[in-house]
């Protein structure tokens, strides 16, 4: 049986698929389609149950560590690394 991360990571590459030809068409748009791929997500979540409020805020908490990483990884690569 699949797990959440064996289903995330399967989700995440065809996410690739989307997001590859899509983005680079500026900063505006590529943060436009960040903001419409977390607000579909949350839908997904509440919409069909697929996590409870909690499970959702401490995602979103570990992924706002995470983009910081990313963002300052000279700074921090051990924070970079916590998602991947």
């Amino acid at each position: 049986m699949p797990t959440v991360s064996d289903f995330q990571k399967h989700y995440e590459k065809q996410l690739d698929a989307f997001v590859a030809p899509t983005a680079g068409q500026g900063r505006d748009s590529d943060w436009a389609m960040v903001r419409a791929l977390i607000h579909k997500a949350v839908h997904l979540a509440a919409d069909r149950k697929a996590a409870e409020f909690c499970g959702v805020a401490t995602v979103l908490a570990e992924m706002i560590q995470h983009a910081h990483g990313l963002m300052h990884a000279s700074e921090s690569q051990d924070a970079a690394r916590g998602w991947h």
